[in-house]
C-alpha cells in the first residue's frame, strides 16, 4: 500500500501534470510494487505481469494531465492494470503460463510469519502454494475480482469502478469465484 499521504500525492500529480519527471518518478517508484504484486496474480506470468505495469505506467503518464486530483490515483492506475491485464489475457488466450516464477512477497501482506518455527514456516509455505494453485484454475475475470477483493482490499464499488462494470458484476463474479473455490477445495481432499 502507499506510504505517502493524500496531500503528497497529490502535490506530486499537479507537479507530474505540469512536466515534471521527477514527480512522476516518486509516484511510480510508490505504486509500481503494488501494481506488480497485482499484476502477478492475475496474469501469473512476471512478463505479462511486468508487461502490464510498464503499459500502465505509459498510459497513466501519457494522460496524467486528464487526472482529476480531487480524486485518490491507486483506483486509477489499478484500472488501467486492470484493463492492460485484460488485454494481454486476450492476445495470449490459448498459451498455457506456468507459474514458475510466482513472486511470494503477497504472503507478507497476508500473514506475520515473525514468531513461526521452521516446520510451520514449510506449512505455511505449502498451504501458500496451494491457493495460488487454486487462484491459477481461476478464470480471468473471477481471479481478477478475487486479488482485487482479498489480496488488494479493493472494496466492490472501487472494483467495479476499475472494471467498468456494474457493481452487480461484481458482487456475481466474486460469488462464483468463492464457489469454484470451494468445489476446488472438494476435489483436492
Amino acid at each position: 500500500m502507499s506510504q505517502i499521504d493524500r496531500k503528497t500525492e497529490k502535490k506530486l500529480i499537479q507537479a507530474a501534470q505540469k512536466g515534471s519527471s521527477d514527480a512522476f518518478e516518486q509516484l511510480y517508484n510508490e505504486f509500481r510494487t503494488e501494481l506488480f504484486k497485482s499484476a502477478m496474480l492475475i496474469m501469473r506470468s512476471s512478463a505479462d505481469a511486468e508487461d502490464a505495469v510498464a503499459e500502465t505506467f505509459i498510459k497513466a503518464f501519457r494522460n496524467i494531465d486528464r487526472f482529476d486530483t480531487r480524486y485518490p490515483l491507486r483506483p486509477w492506475l489499478h484500472q488501467i492494470l486492470s484493463n492492460e491485464c485484460s488485454n494481454i489475457y486476450k492476445k495470449s488466450r490459448g498459451d498455457v503460463v506456468q507459474l514458475d516464477d510466482f513472486s511470494t512477497d503477497w504472503k507478507e501482506n497476508v500473514m506475520d510469519k515473525s514468531n513461526v518455527e521452521m516446520d510451520e514456516s514449510m506449512i505455511l509455505d505449502e498451504e501458500a502454494q496451494k491457493v495460488r494453485d487454486m487462484i491459477e484454475r481461476l478464470s480471468h475475470e473471477h481471479r481478477q475480482v478475487v486479488v482485487l477483493h482479498y489480496f488488494q482490499n479493493h472494496d466492490i464499488q472501487a472494483i467495479a469502478a476499475m472494471l467498468g462494470v456494474p457493481v452487480g458484476t461484481v458482487k456475481s463474479r466474486l460469488f462464483h469465484a468463492r464457489k469454484q473455490l470451494l468445489k476446488i477445495c472438494g476435489q483436492e481432499k
